[in-house]
């Protein structure tokens, strides 16, 4: 004899008020230069976080300033490097910092 179990659903958010609990609690976007490059940013097919978040070990990036491995100030390349306080840092587009 082999017995069905049914598993609830999660609930959808009811009103604007669970939405927005619920964008709450989404982590945002790291800001990274506008200038930090990877293949990653143009797409990937798989469901992976955002490049930005500098998560994968087979990304490569690059500056398009130098367009090596490192910026103008010969530091590495990296989301996590490549950051508002960095002396060659660019402010991406939509930000609310001048450059």
């Amino acid at each position: 004899m082999s017995a069905h179990v049914k598993l609830p659903l999660a609930p959808e958010p009811r009103d604007a008020e669970d939405r927005e609990a619920r964008e709450e609690r989404e982590e945002r976007v790291p800001e990274v230069c506008a200038k930090l490059r990877t293949k990653m940013a143009f797409g990937s097919l798989s469901q992976t976080r955002d490049w930005r978040f500098g998560e994968t070990t087979t990304a490569g990036y690059w500056c398009l300033r130098t367009m090596e491995t490192w910026g103008t100030d010969e530091q590495l390349a990296l989301p996590h490097a490549c950051v508002k306080g960095r002396v060659c840092f660019a402010p991406p587009a939509g930000s609310d910092d001048v450059a």
